[in-house]
């Protein structure tokens, strides 16, 4: 098992799209972070709240994070190498398992390199504007870890989109549409259903108190629970599935 997740790391280091992913990440993060920072009001900056979804922009990773784990998965198929590697490693499980395990440990870098750079430029604009910083030791404990743990389980999630849909354009839009359009419209007008979805769970992973969402702990164990059954639905979809 430990040979086939250091093959799938392999994989996704090798390949300029993880390239292009990680440049992109950087360039997002840091214009959503200097908008952020130097667009809002000063009065709206100095409180806890839009101090706290200031430096959590790091979560932006969690989309690259899920786009690297459903490439993972989908150019294999796109490109027919999935063949070689279900016949070096019969039990397909297995290798969902090592590209899920694979996902999750790109998504770390991502997500603490992300992270960093909103706690860098969060911190630099406020202070530049002369804005108290009213965020102390325990919040940032608080929602730090929760940011980077939030772009990890996205990275599984990612893996498990791609091994289902398969197709990569189908699966790439299909995932965009959900977070961008889906989940916001259902949180926006059904509250009670919209804060179990996968990005509202984070918002609440990452210690964010906006009205509706969930406490951070039940945060977590949603979006653990997605990663989990997004991932058993991959690996019984690839065990009943050919592959042509």
């Amino acid at each position: 098992m430990i040979a086939q997740v250091r093959a799938e790391l392999l994989k996704i280091r090798s390949t300029r799209t993880t390239v292009g992913l990680v440049l992109g990440m950087v360039a997002l993060a840091l214009l959503f972070g200097l908008l952020a920072g130097l667009l809002t009001k000063a009065g709206h900056l100095g409180a806890k709240e839009e101090q706290r979804s200031l430096l959590t922009d790091g979560s932006v990773a969690g989309i690259f994070a899920a786009l690297a784990g459903v490439l993972l998965v989908t150019s294999e198929f796109r490109f027919g190498t999935i063949r070689p590697t279900f016949l070096f490693t019969p039990r397909r499980w297995r290798v969902i398992a090592a590209k899920v395990v694979a996902s999750m440990l790109a998504g770390l870098v991502f997500g603490v390199i992300a992270e960093a750079i909103a706690l860098v430029v969060g911190y630099v604009t406020l202070d530049a504007r002369g804005i108290p910083f009213v965020l102390d030791a325990h919040d940032l404990v608080r929602f730090v870890p929760g940011t980077v743990a939030g772009v990890v389980l996205w990275g599984g999630i990612g893996v498990g989109v791609g091994a289902v849909v398969r197709n990569q354009v189908g699966a790439v839009i299909g995932l965009l549409a959900w977070g961008f359009i889906v989940e916001n419209l259902l949180f926006a007008f059904v509250p009670s259903i919209g804060r179990f979805t996968p990005g509202e769970a984070q918002n609440a992973l990452m210690g964010l108190t906006t009205r509706h969402l969930l406490a951070q702990a039940a945060g977590g164990g949603v979006l653990v629970a997605w990663t989990v059954a997004v991932a058993a639905l991959a690996v019984a979809a690839t065990a009943r599935r050919d592959v042509s």
